[in-house]
């Protein structure tokens, strides 16, 4: 199972005409699509103004069929070309991530959604991918919220990471806190974390779905 994401960035400026656009372009992609797409944009993160379009798919064969489906729709074509002036001039980028634990709810997609994400250090990669499955299990037993792990199919070599789901900002807060304050939690990344993930390289994003 892959989780399959796109993102831009919008330039300043504006706003309500770009969001517009956007709510389009969702709403087009669904129409044509085989499997649902949703819209995200980050809070109180990093890259202010980013919009990301998620995903889920069993195989790289529905992203490949959806994508003609989408290159061969004139009026979809038409509204990239309009999404042009609404780019910050930042490149626009798709990341394929191999869902090693895919904690999918059957409800649908959650109102939040944070991902951390970092990088398996040399000669890791085994031990690494067992201990994000790991983290990601001990993260949904502490909190209560589901947590899934992946490996960067695209993108830098070796990036994993961990997408946790929220029903609203503040099951966000209190998931926050209650790991912070788990002492199980930090011994694990404390004495294990940070034995096969490259120091530096960690970050942590929070979205909030739009569409």
């Amino acid at each position: 199972m892959y989780l399959f994401s796109r993102q831009a960035r919008l330039a300043p400026g504006r706003t309500t005409e770009a969001m517009s656009w956007a709510l389009t372009v969702t709403e087009k992609v669904n129409q044509i699509s085989e499997v649902p797409v949703t819209l995200w944009s980050t809070v109180f993160s990093p890259g202010v103004g980013t919009l990301a379009w998620s995903a889920i798919v069993e195989d790289l064969s529905v992203l490949e069929a959806t994508d003609a489906k989408l290159m061969a729709d004139s009026s979809y074509l038409g509204l990239l070309d309009q999404g042009a002036a609404f780019n910050s001039g930042a490149p626009v980028d798709d990341t394929i991530v191999n869902l090693v634990v895919a904690d999918i709810g059957e409800e649908g997609p959650p109102a939040y959604g944070s991902i951390v994400q970092t990088v398996l250090a040399g000669g890791a990669m085994a031990k690494g991918i067992e201990l994000g499955a790991q983290i990601a299990q001990q993260v949904k037993s502490v909190t209560g919220c589901r947590c899934s792990f992946g490996v960067a199919g695209t993108g830098q070599f070796g990036a994993v990471g961990w997408i946790t789901g929220y029903e609203s900002i503040e099951q966000l807060e209190q998931a926050q806190q209650a790991l912070q304050a788990d002492a199980d939690f930090g011994t694990l990344l404390d004495e294990r974390a940070s034995q096969v993930y490259l120091r530096g390289t960690t970050t942590q994003t929070i979205y909030r779905r739009l569409v």
